[in-house]
């Protein structure tokens, strides 16, 4: 995918309304994760999952590089796409479904795939967005 995907030329209503709700939906959800502990927290609390705390650390550090690229998009005038928010929501979603599981009753294998997984998805979205 191109950057053009994700940031268009558009009238001011929407970019603001895509800027202000868009982005207050975004943290708000990551909000909720951060709440809980984040990624990491989640990680450290099973006893199973904790030779990979550096995983949750890393996760978390690139949700917010995330959300803060949207909000930094809306603030240099390049208003993002629905496309754009949609897909960091999802990841945003994605990362909260981990809290509903309990850790220490899932195979280990499991969740670590599903975390891998999700942090290569995280790594391919930060790939195409400006730094």
């Amino acid at each position: 995918m191109t950057l053009g995907l994700f940031i268009t030329s558009t009238p001011s209503s929407y970019a603001a309304d895509i800027c202000k709700e868009g982005l207050r939906d975004l943290n708000k959800s990551q909000g909720v994760i951060q709440s809980k502990g984040g990624i990491w927290g989640y990680i450290e609390k099973s006893s199973n999952l904790k030779d990979h705390s550096i995983l949750g650390f890393q996760i978390d550090g690139k949700l917010q590089r995330l959300v803060s690229t949207f909000e930094t998009l809306c603030e240099d005038g390049k208003t993002p796409t629905p496309k754009l928010h949609q897909l960091i929501s999802s990841l945003l979603g994605d990362a909260r479904v981990v809290f509903n599981k309990n850790a220490d009753r899932q195979k280990k294998e499991e969740i670590v795939g599903q975390l891998n997984n999700l942090n290569k998805e995280i790594d391919a979205l930060l790939a195409q967005l400006p730094q």
